[in-house]
């Protein structure tokens, strides 16, 4: 019955219509309660796909995340590796560097030495490259500066490579010094030699002295540990004062006044050709063909020439340091009075005028007005030219 307002309508439902209503709100009922179980069900299998999906995602994202933090350990500790060994090859460049400057420095000494006079043996040394700008590709050094590879610059691989021209290196330096230590006591040896040549003539053998400098002293004792830029100063002041000492002798009468065949007399007391008495020899009488060119000893300026009774015609010439010479008894005289001579230059020539018994040179050295004995300056010069 269904009741509007006032009206009412009254509908009689078989019972058969009646069941099948029921049967079909129960089969819609059942299908969506089914459906719905469906699809909660449903959901609850996605979620778990999803969420095993997610769970894999993560676990491979920590996986990718882990090698790329190993990646960057052992990019580092190889990074660590070849800046310690690009370290290691700089500081070897840089001493064979110094080990070459040391090289070229020591070969100037030795070639001052050698032009002073000092006897020096060779002081090459192998100097060992650590790099060559065109390295042969065998190089282990050049192996080192190019691309690395998979451990290459490990400890083990680099280590017995960079010792062994470290100590290549230190061999070198280790030479050097001993080549330096060995030119100084070359040096040392000919300042003795020189000592005891010059002194007996008036060189100053103890160098230059500074006026101004503060009083010094004590008792000598070798140094020991120097540097090798200390050794080498010190050294180019013991070829100071070789040179020194050269220059002083070389400014007096040490050279050879002719070339003769033997001496016939010498300086000192004898007995006089003429009288057969005893007198004093005040030069050395050199026997030499009549002609042959009388040369200066030293330079210096001309003071006398001409005849001067027992010395027939004669030259004479002042040097340094208040020393003259005297060439008696020449056949001609090649210089006038004024004239500044160099050492070897011809003076006069070989005679026998004045007092003489045949063609003969006498030659005189005086220092400061009083004869001494020629034969130490002459002496002088021969040590002056051991060497040359």
């Amino acid at each position: 019955m269904l009741r509007r307002g006032d009206k009412t309508r009254t509908f009689a439902i078989r019972p058969f219509a009646a069941a099948s209503v029921a049967g079909v709100l129960a089969l819609l009922f059942t299908t969506y309660v089914g459906a719905t179980a469906y699809l909660i069900y449903r959901d609850d299998l996605l979620g778990a796909a999803v969420s095993r999906q997610v769970s894999m995602q993560y676990a491979y994202e920590e996986r990718i995340a882990a090698l790329r933090s190993e990646l960057d350990r052992l990019s580092s500790r190889h990074a660590v590796q070849t800046s310690g060994v690009e370290e290691q090859l700089a500081q070897l460049l840089d001493k064979q560097e110094l080990i070459e400057r040391r090289q070229s420095a020591l070969d100037g000494i030795v070639a001052r030495a050698r032009g002073s006079g000092v006897e020096v043996a060779s002081t090459d040394t192998a100097t060992p490259l650590a790099y060559a700008p065109e390295p042969d590709p065998q190089d282990p050094i050049a192996r080192l500066l190019e691309a690395p590879k998979p451990g290459e610059h490990t400890d083990a691989a680099v280590r017995p490579i960079l010792s062994n021209v470290r100590a290549s290196l230190d061999d070198t330096e280790a030479e050097l010094t001993e080549a330096v230590a060995s030119v100084a006591a070359a040096a040392d040896e000919e300042v003795d030699r020189l000592t005891s040549a010059l002194a007996p003539i008036g060189v100053d053998v103890g160098g230059p002295q500074n006026e101004t400098a503060e009083p010094e002293g004590g008792p000598f004792v070798p140094a020991t540990g120097l540097h090798f830029v200390e050794r080498t100063a010190l050294l180019g002041r013991t070829l100071d004062e070789i040179d020194a000492l050269r220059h002083a002798a070389f400014a007096r009468p040490v050279g050879m006044p002719v070339k003769a065949t033997r001496v016939s007399s010498r300086f000192g007391n004898r007995l006089d050709p003429f009288l057969k008495r005893a007198a004093f020899h005040s030069g050395i009488d050199f026997v030499a063909a009549s002609g042959t060119i009388v040369r200066a000893t030293a330079p210096g300026i001309v003071v006398d020439t001409g005849w001067n009774g027992g010395y027939g015609k004669m030259v004479e010439v002042e040097h340094a340091d208040g020393v003259t010479t005297r060439y008696g008894h020449l056949s001609r005289v090649l210089v006038s009075v004024g004239d500044r001579v160099d050492t070897g230059m011809p003076v006069g020539q070989v005679g026998s005028t004045g007092r003489s018994t045949g063609p003969h040179l006498h030659y005189e050295t005086l220092r400061n007005g009083k004869a001494v004995n020629p034969a130490a300056y002459l002496a002088a010069g021969k040590a002056l030219r051991t060497g040359f």
